[in-house]
């Protein structure tokens, strides 16, 4: 039985690879403006000093720069992303031992939603450039969830429950403390609703760079976890009896989820569903070893944001809709045929 799981776990790790090379062949080539394949092989050959160079194809020269100044760090930022979103998802999944639980639990979207809204409606969006938001996002984001984990601990131990219930709490009142900010900075609603929308347009090499040092060291970290995961998915009391150390696992695995969660979310605003849908679905097909499960929810993962951004591209052009419309859109829908597809399992 291990062995046929195995093979097929290896299936799906080929078929991964295959879709991602089908989006990133797609997210580079399309958008408001398309690009021929050919150009894009090209362009890619050159690399990015080469493409810069003014060519006698006009179409070449065109294609060279809008290749490396905005398509390529855009999928790449949605892939990195998509993979940290999914990863952090079937941690809190397995931390909690509940498939509703998602990489949000803590506050984190909320806490960066409230930086960032703070910092749209104070002006402040010009006073360190382009970093101004992401980094306001990033300390909301660590803030909400240092406020979610003091809530939750007590005598150096914390409960998983009152965790989940102060995640919720503290995610209210700040949800509660944005619409107070938008009705008082009426002016700025549309820029406060596109961030909190989710967005990729934003994606620069600085950010992919940024992205990359929160979540790949972030990644390895979840990773090197997967076997206390999965003694913690039996409970706490028997992980203690496996030899794991609860207290200082969860711990670990909560911060390096938070930070690899907020080291996105601080330059693309919240994107929902993908830490949700994407480990609950790999983990029916692949099962619950998260040996199997960390990787190929972030290859999943990282895959279904490089198609939902294609789809936000390129469904009503020139205008571009926000990502996060796009993966509620298809992921409300996907979610509750997964919850009825269980049931009949189950049954």
């Amino acid at each position: 039985m291990a062995t046929e799981r195995a093979a097929r776990n290896q299936r799906l790790v080929a078929a991964g690879l295959l879709f991602l090379l089908v989006g990133l062949a797609l997210g580079l080539s399309l958008g408001s403006v398309s690009l021929p394949l050919r150009y894009v092989i090209r362009a890619l050959a050159k690399g990015p000093s080469r493409a810069a160079v003014p060519s006698t194809d006009e179409t070449e020269a065109l294609a060279g720069a809008i290749l490396w100044t905005l398509r390529f760090p855009r999928v790449l930022l949605a892939f990195i992303e998509g993979a940290g979103l999914a990863v952090a998802g079937s941690v809190m999944q397995g931390l909690f031992r509940n498939p509703m639980a998602d990489p949000y639990v803590l506050g984190v979207s909320s806490g960066a939603s409230l930086g960032a809204v703070l910092g749209i409606a104070l002006g402040l969006g010009g006073v360190f450039g382009m970093w101004s938001l992401p980094a306001l996002a990033f300390a909301g984001a660590l803030g909400s969830a240092a406020l979610v984990y003091a809530l939750s601990t007590h005598r150096k131990r914390t409960d998983t429950w009152t965790l989940l219930l102060a995640g919720i709490a503290v995610s209210s009142l700040i949800s509660s403390l944005i619409a107070f900010i938008m009705v008082i900075a009426r002016e700025r609603v549309d820029e406060i609703v596109f961030w909190t929308m989710g967005a990729l347009s934003r994606a620069s090499w600085m950010s992919v760079a940024a992205s990359l040092a929160y979540t790949v060291p972030g990644l390895i970290a979840l990773f090197r976890h997967a076997r206390a995961l999965n003694a913690l998915s039996f409970g706490e009391e028997p992980a203690f009896h496996m030899g794991v150390q609860v207290e200082e696992a969860k711990r670990t695995l909560l911060w390096t989820s938070s930070l690899v969660v907020a080291g996105g979310v601080a330059f693309t605003g919240p994107i929902g569903f993908i830490g949700l849908i994407v480990p609950h679905a790999v983990r029916l097909v692949a099962g619950p070893d998260h040996r199997w499960l960390m990787p190929l929810s972030g290859l999943f993962g990282g895959n279904a944001l490089l198609f939902a951004d294609l789809v936000a591209r390129v469904i009503a052009p020139p205008r571009e809709m926000p990502v996060g419309v796009i993966t509620a859109l298809s992921g409300a829908p996907f979610f509750l045929y997964l919850l009825a597809h269980s049931r009949r399992r189950r049954e």
